[in-house]
């Protein structure tokens, strides 16, 4: 076993503090997990998810780091399949929007429904008529409602979600950009 000094890792919106790499595959720390997830106490919290989910060590691998003060030490550092085991277990704000992030992404590649004519019609009305609906109420639960509604018409539509900023505004309240 070699000695490894990790160092920092980015790609996208993800950038972990402590990975290594090993056969060209970026391997990282629980505490960089948990960094990235924004927990107070990063170790203790990957630690506790990985208690409850062992499954998760199969992609987990020992190698000695070098920390910061030169010392060697035995940790056990995640594969990417493991990272995104680590964070699908998680509830962090972060690592719900990485949910839907991967949600969306194999919606896309599973492809939408194929829809005749008369369906994207009938889910065009729908959809419009949610809009209209967003734009009458003020109930934060019937608002919560009838976005995910709205999310599951524009997916059978094949369609992004709409920034949520703008639903229910009336078209002459928005800005125009220039």
């Amino acid at each position: 076993m070699t000695n490894n000094l990790p160092s920092s890792f980015a790609w996208g919106d993800i950038e972990l503090s402590q990975t290594i790499i090993i056969d060209n595959i970026p391997h990282t720390t629980r505490s960089a997990i948990g960094e990235w997830l924004e927990h107070s106490d990063p170790v203790r919290a990957v630690s506790k998810l990985l208690d409850r989910n062992p499954h998760i060590e199969n992609y987990s691998t020992v190698v000695n780091l070098t920390t910061i003060d030169g010392k060697d030490r035995q940790v056990s550092v995640y594969h990417p399949i493991g990272f995104m085991l680590i964070v699908m277990e998680s509830g962090q704000p972060k690592a719900h929007a990485m949910k839907v992030a991967v949600a969306e992404f194999v919606w896309h590649y599973a492809g939408p429904q194929k829809l005749n004519f008369k369906q994207q019609m009938e889910l065009i009305k729908l959809q419009l008529s949610l809009f209209k609906a967003l734009g009458k109420t003020k109930d934060a639960f019937v608002i919560q409602g009838l976005t995910e509604r709205l999310s599951r018409v524009c997916l059978q539509l094949g369609q992004p979600m709409p920034d949520r900023a703008i639903l229910g505004k009336d078209l002459n309240q928005l800005e125009m950009e220039v």
